[in-house]
């Protein structure tokens, strides 16, 4: 398997990728890595990257900004990482594409180059979030901020797809993010959308609302592009300022040698973004992954391992077959 990964893409890069990639290969014994970026950049890596053997170097001349246009980039950028990427990856000389870089330059060039699953008018990025019992997929968390009703039904079938297929869940929960469990609420989109999901082919178990995030009540979630995003951010903020209390709680009560223990440090990964890695584009022709883009060198190691995970479980193919007929 053959993973292309946007050297230049994390606030740390190339070292946060450089590193991620090692030690993704450390673990995973039949994984080759692409790594596509400015040669100079990556010079200063070279020996690792060869000590390594199993990772070969793509060259690029243009970097995307964070703060850069979308729309913008797919007319100026056409010899980035990214666009470089999704051609290797249109191609076939790669199973999938793995990017901290820009979020909305990620979409559109996947759209662009890639293209759609027939059936999918929108795309998708599904993140995962923790639960007492496992996780729970939460789409879509950027994507796209405007969706109607029938997206959020094609959501919910890929997100069961990707459950199903990566966390071997039979008969996934399906929930509509709402502002109450009552049947009818919500605004037009929400109230159109329970209809359909009602009627679609996924386990729906209503309407839920963001106190439920957390509870386990549902293995998929789906969402505006807008809210998802909020969420995420929300997530992302709140798990690192309940890490912050606790590590002041034991300052304060003398009791940190307690953070050594297992239950201390399980509750701490379990809260920790970079165990996901990242979050899944699904809804375009191939495995597109896309991490934070202050990603650690863990953080993209496990965005190569879902990446791989995406490939091995045929997550995309199964789409196609169910939606793209």
């Amino acid at each position: 398997m053959k993973i292309a990964l946007d050297a230049m893409g994390s606030d740390a890069a190339p070292t946060s990728e450089v590193e991620g990639s090692i030690a993704a290969l450390e673990r995973e014994g039949d994984l080759e890595i692409v790594l596509i970026g400015d040669k100079k950049a990556l010079g200063p890596f070279r020996k690792d990257i060869e000590k390594a053997k199993r990772i070969s170097i793509v060259e690029s001349r243009q970097v995307i900004g964070m703060h850069e246009s979308p729309s913008e980039v797919l007319r100026t950028k056409t010899d980035s990482s990214i666009a470089e990427g999704m051609v290797l990856l249109k191609q076939s000389k790669a199973d999938a594409f793995v990017s901290a870089g820009n979020t909305g330059a990620v979409a559109a060039f996947s759209i662009f180059t890639l293209g759609r699953i027939k059936g999918i008018e929108r795309p998708a990025l599904g993140a995962i979030f923790p639960t007492p019992k496992g996780q729970v997929l939460t789409l879509d968390v950027g994507a796209n901020v405007d969706p109607k009703p029938i997206h959020l039904v094609r959501y919910a079938v890929m997100g069961r797809i990707m459950v199903e297929r990566v966390y071997h869940v039979n008969e996934p929960r399906v929930g509509l993010l709402n502002v109450g469990h009552e049947e009818g609420k919500g605004d037009k989109l929400s109230q159109e959308a329970f209809n359909l999901l009602s009627s679609a082919p996924i386990k729906f178990v209503g309407n839920i609302e963001g106190s439920d995030v957390f509870r386990d009540v549902a293995d998929v979630i789906v969402t505006d592009g807008f809210t998802g995003n909020i969420m995420l951010k929300f997530g992302e903020g709140m798990g690192a300022a309940v890490l912050n209390i606790l590590k002041e709680t034991a300052k304060r009560y003398r009791w940190r040698s307690w953070f050594s223990k297992k239950v201390f440090k399980d509750f701490i990964e379990g809260l920790n973004y970079e165990k996901a890695g990242g979050a899944i584009l699904l809804g375009v022709d191939k495995p597109v992954i896309v991490s934070h883009g202050r990603s650690t060198p863990r953080a993209i190691k496990n965005a190569l391992r879902l990446a791989s995970f995406a490939v091995r479980e045929g997550v995309v193919d199964a789409i196609k077959n169910e939606l793209g007929n």
